[in-house]
């Protein structure tokens, strides 16, 4: 891929060179195609959704029909908003063939931009390769008989149709192993091909050829796709450390797999209105990663600097002003440390992440992404207790949270795979006995403003600017929290 500083749409003329001729592909050549940055950040992001969708809808246990795997993926991707993809999934639906062939530009280079990105290391390997894995099946699912033979023939498979004659001997010859319906259709290639089909018995074998239902042959083809996803992705990371220096996207390609593309939790997006009257009782809605964080402030009066941050900041995007913030940390503060100090050290940081010091950035509230990827000592209680938190440890907070027992061993078993926003998410339908109206928990407002609107709180109920400082100090020494979690980072404490 070429990258032109334009923002102009650019001419069509490599398409032909990549072997964008259909809707599915195998992704063999690099495209041999210009494209504008613009372009180049916003095709990763749409085809990063798509993957993300799949792993969301798939981790959540909707595999079982596939059919309705397939609709609830397809109905997901078409609310994003992600057309292109979905027109292509579809089946191609363009009225228009320069609009089929842009999408299939898009479906082209959106694959090889995510391979830079998720080519680093091998945990990132392995999550891409899976999710294009499952986007193939799926894609593979909703083609034509027509097209799959299509695919076959362009892709060097060797896989051809069996005919009606052909379908037939295999009748007669096995019976019920091969009946006549619609659902069992056939293809034909060398035996040689599909050993491990042959090996397992679900193949017809005669004159050399074996008959391969068409559910085997995408095990098959997909087989052929991860043995060469994972060795391009091999030679993609050896090129990593040149061509990540180029500073048009060195950066997008090194942090994208960090990044949050859902909504802006900063005080100028936020609906919702939180105070410190409330907070306690609020807190009951907090995910796990904050409601950590507010009973190790409300009983040990401090946190360390990372601690600080990450809740600092998620208080801020759940509308907590700041006037209220620096009264709530200097109560407790104070409980272990003079005002003045607490002026000096401290005080400075909280305006400042209100955008009311410095550089006065309004800094946004940390997503779950951000969360996970950072680093926690041993000491340290920021951080995500589905990835930071020993098994036992975490097992003993989901228990704490009262919680039904077969919910607490399906969200360890999560983390214990490295699905920590999937096990949030079930953590978070556990908790509140309904699941988010969203896909999968990205982010802990995110968590708190879905409990809120399902405990049936108006975004201005925590509205409480007639209150005044001196009620407001004497409230918060209201501990109105689960007293469960309380218990437990005590023992965490003395453990």
């Amino acid at each position: 891929m070429n990258f032109t500083p334009s923002r102009k749409n650019v001419a069509l003329e490599g398409l032909k060179k990549a072997s964008c001729d259909h809707d599915l592909q195998l992704y063999r050549e690099v495209p041999d195609i210009n494209i504008n940055l613009d372009e180049f950040e916003e095709w990763a992001v749409e085809r990063l959704k798509v993957l993300q969708i799949l792993e969301q809808l798939s981790l959540k246990g909707n595999t079982n029909n596939y059919e309705d795997f397939t609709k609830s993926v397809v109905q997901e991707i078409k609310k994003e908003g992600l057309k292109h993809m979905y027109k292509l999934i579809k089946g191609g639906i363009y009225k228009d063939y320069n609009e089929n062939c842009d999408a299939r530009k898009r479906d082209l280079c959106s694959h090889f931009i995510l391979r830079l990105i998720y080519c680093k290391t091998d945990e990132l390997r392995k999550w891409f390769i899976n999710r294009e894995i499952e986007l193939f099946k799926l894609r593979w699912s909703l083609l034509s008989k027509g097209d799959k033979l299509k695919f076959l023939s362009t892709n060097n498979t060797n896989y051809s149709a069996v005919s009606e004659e052909e379908h037939q001997m295999m009748v007669d010859n096995m019976g019920s192993f091969a009946t006549a319906g619609n659902n069992n259709e056939y293809f034909k290639v060398r035996w040689t091909q599909v050993l491990d089909l042959v090996r397992n018995r679900k193949v017809y074998l005669c004159d050399g050829f074996a008959y391969v239902i068409q559910t085997d042959v995408i095990s098959g083809v997909c087989q052929t796709f991860r043995s060469e996803l994972s060795q391009e992705l091999v030679k993609c990371f050896q090129k990593f450390s040149v061509i990540s220096e180029d500073e048009r996207f060195g950066a997008f390609i090194k942090y994208l797999h960090q990044s949050y593309m859902g909504k802006n939790y900063s005080v100028t997006e936020n609906t919702s209105s939180l105070s410190i009257n409330t907070i306690d009782h609020s807190s009951k809605s907090f995910p796990l990663c904050m409601k950590r964080l507010h009973v190790v402030l409300r009983t040990e009066h401090h946190l360390k600097h990372q601690a600080r941050q990450q809740y600092g900041l998620f208080l801020k995007g759940a509308g907590l002003p700041l006037e209220q913030a620096l009264i709530l940390w200097r109560s407790e503060f104070t409980k272990k440390m003079d005002a003045d100090k607490f002026d000096k050290q401290y005080s400075y940081n909280i305006r400042h992440n209100y955008g009311k010091e410095g550089k006065k950035v309004n800094y946004t509230p940390y997503s779950c992404m951000k969360i996970i990827m950072g680093a926690v000592s041993l000491d340290e209680y920021h951080g995500c207790p589905y990835k930071h938190t020993s098994s036992q440890a975490l097992k003993q907070l989901l228990e704490a949270s009262n919680i039904p027992t077969q919910s607490v061993q399906e969200i360890l078993n999560l983390s214990q795979n490295g699905h920590y926003q999937i096990a949030c998410t079930k953590y978070f339908e556990a908790f509140n006995g309904a699941p988010p109206s969203c896909t999968a928990i990205n982010h802990p407002n995110q968590f708190f403003e879905e409990s809120q609107k399902l405990k049936g709180i108006n975004n201005g109920f925590y509205n409480d600017s007639h209150m005044n400082d001196s009620s407001v100090i004497d409230d918060i020494d209201n501990t109105e929290f689960d007293q469960t979690i309380v218990d437990f980072v005590d023992k965490m404490d003395c453990d």
